[in-house]
């Protein structure tokens, strides 16, 4: 099942004069639709947006059309952790590990620290389409939260900056979206050093909070060169199914099948990356007992 209609995107900036290398993603409909799939509270809706707006970043270099990038994080905080997924047609998925209370922090727009913890054990992998693990990477961060999990994988090749920042409004996220900053090969220190601290300082996040144009990054960065490339569309999109769930349902033992149909049980099944629901009825599940005897 794949929602197409999206405003979500990704784009790769460059500024040739200086050799820095900019990303930028926006997930705010993607974080609105699984927040809505998986019942969760606007402070986990944070971290599961912030969790895909990074893997959105990491995504812009994922070339391979066959490949899916999986970033998954195990967190001591209240929600457990996250998984989210991004396929090379844009489409992502994901989910937190415990939905978490609804406790609305001083700022609406920021997650309490509890929510992540203090550290997080993180795994990014590349897999193939049967499942394989085509490349796989694990470290450790502190604290927990998804900024400092990308910002330091961002920053294993080249020194690099990461601002995350959403917007709320009425209890609603009204935007959710992250920008990065790479420091290249022929950049001066000094160079990097002077986009950075507008990444500390909060001008950064203030800005794209309310206008990520490329006007207005050129006049606050002072890199009137800077320039983007090719816009990448980025939508929810999952590879559940009703097939894929009577597939699943048909490996069931017979007497299995049996005692669910002889005590009028019918079956409901949630997928855990989308929270999408699929019912089978009695009459489905005597549909697979049948096709199964006449295996």
């Amino acid at each position: 099942m794949v929602l197409a209609r999206t405003n979500d995107a990704c784009v790769e900036a460059y500024s040739p004069a200086t050799d820095l290398r900019f990303l930028y993603a926006d997930v705010t409909e993607t974080t609105r639709r699984l927040s809505a799939g998986h019942g969760l509270s606007q402070p986990a809706s944070l971290v599961l947006g912030k969790a895909l707006a990074g893997i959105a970043l990491l995504g812009i270099d994922l070339n391979d059309a066959e490949e899916t990038l999986c970033v998954s994080a195990a967190v001591q905080g209240r929600v457990g952790g996250f998984h989210v997924e991004l396929d090379n047609n844009g489409h992502l998925r994901g989910y937190l590990h415990e939905k978490a209370p609804e406790t609305l922090p001083a700022s609406p727009a920021t997650p309490p620290d509890d929510f992540c913890g203090r550290n997080a054990a993180v795994k990014i992998s590349r897999l193939r389409p049967d499942g394989t693990v085509r490349s796989q990477i694990s470290f450790a961060t502190e604290p927990g939260n998804p900024e400092t999990i990308f910002q330091d994988f961002l920053s294993t090749a080249s020194p690099a900056r990461l601002c995350m920042a959403a917007s709320v409004f009425e209890n609603s996220i009204e935007r959710l979206c992250a920008l990065a900053v790479i420091r290249m090969p022929r950049c001066s220190k000094a160079t990097f050093s002077h986009a950075a601290r507008l990444f500390e300082d909060g001008t950064i996040g203030e800005l794209i909070s309310f206008d990520a144009t490329l006007v207005s990054l050129r006049d606050v960065l002072g890199l009137d060169d800077l320039m983007t490339g090719p816009t990448r569309a980025l939508a929810f999109g999952c590879t559940c199914s009703r097939e894929s769930v009577l597939h699943a349902y048909a490996s069931e033992p017979e007497k299995v099948l049996t005692s669910w149909i002889s005590a009028n049980r019918p079956q409901d099944f949630r997928c855990h990356l989308c929270g999408r629901r699929y019912h089978l009825s009695v009459e489905d599940l005597a549909g697979l007992l049948l096709e199964k005897e006449q295996n």
